[in-house]
């Protein structure tokens, strides 16, 4: 007896070390091209910061310092990063099987991130109508509008992505083990955090 069952354990093949997916990977090589695209977009705000438009009067042109309204900003950034721990709530619910719970941690993560949206469109709202802040004032007003609207982008895709997926689980039509849910998280959790470096950059450093 003691013979065969070192025989079955000699067959038992050794532990592998888990590895990315090809749907996990192709997610990765994604994050990363975002990860380039930002940092050119961060180069440039930082490279044009303070630079005005040659033949503009200084004393006209509108300026991080007494421009940007940081306390709108901050509710804002709350909301966004907020969001990253109800989508990890979400995820842990999923794994658990309560999925009732997955879906209202879900849609959290939604609203919070539909509020950021809305609360930036009202910042530039503002911006433009109150301070005169426009995409062509000076150069920090083209990189400004550029680097914030390019992460605004982002966050729209992801909020419509989230949108449907949680159409999809609603109506229970993606099975336990898909990584859909999990990798949208990553594409989420991406987003919140470069949203932290432009928010140091542009409204601290900045001004």
């Amino acid at each position: 007896m003691s013979t065969g069952t070192l025989s079955s354990e000699q067959h038992v093949p050794p532990h592998q070390p888990s590895r990315l997916t090809t749907l996990e990977a192709g997610v990765v090589t994604f994050l990363c091209s975002e990860v380039a695209l930002f940092s050119t977009l961060i180069t440039t705000y930082v490279i044009f910061l303070g630079a005005e438009t040659p033949g503009a009067d200084p004393a006209k042109m509108p300026n991080p310092s007494n421009t940007l309204d940081l306390g709108l900003v901050i509710i804002n950034s709350i909301c966004l990063l907020s969001s990253s721990a109800t989508i990890y709530l979400a995820l842990k619910a999923r794994k658990r099987g309560a999925h009732a719970l997955y879906l209202v941690w879900f849609a959290i993560t939604i609203l919070l991130g539909i509020e950021f949206i809305l609360g930036t469109g009202y910042e530039w709202y503002g911006l433009m109508t109150e301070k005169q802040l426009w995409l062509s004032t000076n150069s920090f007003g083209s990189t400004f509008y550029t680097l914030i609207g390019f992460h605004a982008f982002h966050v729209s895709i992801g909020i419509l992505v989230m949108m449907i997926l949680w159409g999809v689980e609603a109506g229970r039509c993606l099975k336990a083990e898909s990584e859909a849910p999990e990798l949208v998280s990553w594409y989420w959790h991406f987003v919140d955090g470069v949203w932290i470096l432009i928010f140091t950059l542009v409204y601290i450093i900045g001004r």
